[in-house]
């Protein structure tokens, strides 16, 4: 094996659930050690050192990151890799964010993978070869920042943070009939969720008093979505194409109103990304920061993480991670 490695130490944090079952998981890691050691062995190389974690619940891997970082010098890089999907990248970029010489690499298992997107649809299978991450360069990154978590895909806030808590707690099976009600969604799709949770009029009907940057937005809507990046869902859906990762904006989408007449219109128009052509549908607004809050709790999704509060603040902070990019390798 020759490649051109820096003296980075290496950390890769895997999310069991991301897999199948625990001998692809075993397998995977085996892959790890299998290239660190021919790596190592290697005349043309430096010695790497590397761990792997598994995270054990939501957030370990902040906690292990940092320890993780307390035994590298300050001079040498580190390189976080989250396997898994976007629960496991979140906790990765709140563990790393802050950190010196970190950079962040995303290897995309499970089912929900978004930001990877960013570097082109097809890019999955250079995002899991091990020796295009270890030897790739890395680029600047903007991410949202809310409450104290950062999050590099989106604050979603009313109707898609509700149906999304439940699509979550649906796939995880926790009682029967979530496990009859997973079965009867992949057979029709999500919309039969989305069309379950508009029934619920505390979500529908919700009063928000809004102001992003110098512009007050109050009004009732049954979603504002803050984005930080294009991709809808991991599904190859860009439901904001304007929004870009490296720009130094957030861009938000809010629904004026949805109701079950106009329901399906206004989703299927939303999840293709023609919003723009729907201006008495929704209201689109390029900003530094959003600050909101409602007499009722408000429910939030920060990548897949499910929030609740009464004021939810949201800003950019820009180029504040650096993403390894190993679609820089393939094109070499």
């Amino acid at each position: 094996m020759s490649i051109s490695v820096s003296p980075a130490r290496h950390f890769f944090v895997v999310n069991p659930v991301c897999f199948d079952n625990r001998q692809k998981m075993e397998s995977m890691i085996a892959e790890i050690h299998h290239f660190f050691n021919e790596l190592n062995n290697s005349s043309h190389s430096r010695s790497s050192e590397y761990a792997v974690h598994i995270s054990r619940f939501p957030r370990d891997a902040i906690s292990a990151i940092q320890r993780f970082a307390n035994a590298v010098p300050g001079t040498v890089p580190l390189r976080v890799y989250a396997v898994g999907g976007d629960g496991v990248l979140f906790d990765c970029l709140n563990g790393a964010v802050g950190l010196p010489n970190v950079e962040l690499g995303i290897i995309p298992y499970g089912k929900g993978n978004n930001f990877y997107h960013v570097f082109g649809e097809d890019s999955k299978d250079v995002f899991t070869s091990l020796k295009a991450q270890i030897g790739a360069p890395s680029v600047p990154m903007d991410a949202l920042y809310c409450g104290s978590n950062y999050a590099l895909n989106h604050c979603l806030i009313g109707l898609e943070a509700f149906c999304r808590s439940n699509i979550k707690r649906i796939r995880e099976g926790r009682t029967l009939m979530d496990k009859y009600i997973s079965t009867f969604a992949g057979l029709l799709g999500t919309n039969c969720l989305y069309l379950a949770s508009i029934l619920n009029p505390d979500i529908l009907k919700q009063s928000y008093r809004i102001w992003m940057d110098d512009e007050n937005l109050n009004g009732t809507h049954t979603f504002i979505n803050i984005v930080n990046s294009p991709c809808y869902s991991g599904n190859r859906k860009y439901a904001i194409h304007e929004a870009d990762p490296s720009d130094g904006w957030l861009d938000v989408l809010i629904s004026t109103e949805m109701n079950l007449r106009n329901f399906n219109k206004i989703l299927n128009k939303y999840t293709k990304g023609c919003h723009a052509k729907y201006p008495n549908l929704f209201e689109y607004r390029r900003v530094k920061k959003v600050f909101l809050t409602s007499n009722n709790p408000l429910i939030f999704n920060l990548d897949g993480e499910i929030f609740y509060d009464k004021y939810i603040s949201v800003e950019i902070k820009p180029k504040i991670i650096r993403i390894i990019d190993p679609t820089q390798m393939s094109q070499r």
